[in-house]
């Protein structure tokens, strides 16, 4: 059925004209219908009656010549959001933007911001589907800056340029072979967001960490841009972030690298460890990445081990300090303040330099008594 739609009031939500429609579904011409669409490949329609291609505007031909074309000079005006949906369909589907088309999101980028942020949100969810996302986010360099992102461009060429190395991470997390959560949304994310750096006139926290501030700068974009309604954890990214900057040697020990997934959790660890891959496939760096895949072997092995690595992987729980103190579950453990929570996760820090000592054969007959005991006794003061 033909129709006459507008995207009208506040972030140009999409509305149909019902008046409209129902007093002319009948005569309506289809190329009324069409000449309303975004892009010329998407105002075509096939007659039923004598399977004839209806193509007022050419797009079998801009098709065949993977040609991106707006179908009118007001597509971008009527709805903003059309420009980043025609950068998603170059970068998935490999299309060249035509130069008017171009020179018309260049012209109406600004009003980007008009545009209702899980919309947007959307889009950019489409774009990294794409099997190199760095194509799409190349295209919107120009026309208009990608939301929340501030790296550093300079006059430098892309290929050496932070941008261009953020791309080329990006890519690495779609394509990497050694990228276990290959394609993954969080982690493709934060190879966006991971060489932000502030403006040189923005003021910023002088003790603050780089990758401290690009972490909090993502989450604050991702909830602006209401990113949980395309299932994205804003506080994943921005803890993706801030702890990919980890040091190899310290993993070596067994007890630092059990350490590490217990400060990350398991599954954010290999993820960082997959930005750190991405990272050295992207620029060919000289020490490769043999030492990173051991880190990762190492810990699957730890996993497999059943290693503590998380409070659920204690031979003992907090009903079982309360028991060796003799308090209610929930109440402070042996006079120092802490709770048998805080107790637990001091317990677990304790056994991961030695998991051996995290079992009941260990403990003896009261493992909650003999573990509470010992870190109790480790505390300072």
């Amino acid at each position: 059925m033909t129709r006459v739609e507008t995207s009208t009031g506040i972030g140009h939500r999409k509305t149909i004209d019902f008046d409209r429609l129902l007093a002319l579904d009948h005569t309506l011409p289809v190329e009324t219908d069409l000449e309303r669409r975004d892009f010329t490949i998407n105002a075509m329609a096939l007659d039923l009656l004598d399977e004839r291609l209806i193509d007022p505007f050419g797009g079998h031909a801009d098709l065949e010549r993977c040609l991106l074309r707006q179908v009118s000079s007001m597509a971008f005006p009527e709805d903003p959001l059309r420009m980043l949906r025609g950068v998603q369909f170059a970068s998935r589907f490999g299309l060249h933007v035509e130069p008017e088309t171009r020179s018309a999101m260049s012209a109406h980028a600004t009003s980007i911001d008009t545009v209702a942020p899980e919309r947007i949100a959307m889009e950019l969810q489409k774009l990294f589907q794409a099997p190199k996302p760095s194509h799409g986010f190349v295209l919107m360099q120009e026309p208009f800056t990608t939301p929340g992102r501030r790296a550093s461009q300079g006059d430098a060429p892309l290929e050496t340029s932070l941008f261009g190395c953020s791309m080329r991470r990006l890519d690495a997390v779609q394509q990497g072979a050694d990228v276990v959560n290959r394609g993954d949304l969080h982690v493709l994310l934060a190879a966006v967001w991971l060489d932000c750096q502030p403006a040189e006139d923005e003021s910023t926290d002088a003790q603050q960490a780089p990758l401290q501030w690009a972490a909090g700068l993502a989450q604050e974009r991702l909830e602006a841009l209401r990113a949980t309604t395309i299932g994205v954890r804003p506080a994943l990214v921005a803890a993706l972030i801030a702890g990919s900057d980890f040091e190899i040697d310290a993993l070596a020990p067994a007890g630092g690298l059990r350490h590490f997934a217990h400060r990350l959790g398991c599954d954010e660890a290999f993820m960082v460890i997959d930005l750190r891959v991405a990272e050295r496939l992207a620029n060919h760096a000289v020490q490769g990445i043999d030492d990173l895949l051991d880190v990762r072997r190492r810990l699957r092995a730890e996993i497999e081990r059943g290693s503590p690595l998380g409070l659920k992987d204690l031979a003992v729980n907090g009903n079982d300090m309360c028991r060796a103190d003799r308090r209610t579950p929930g109440t402070n453990v042996s006079g120092h303040g802490q709770d048998s929570d805080d107790l637990c996760r001091r317990t677990l820090i304790s056994t991961q330099p030695a998991p051996a000592t995290n079992s009941e054969e260990s403990q003896g007959s009261d493992p909650g008594a003999k573990l509470a005991a010992r870190v109790q006794c480790s505390k300072p003061g």
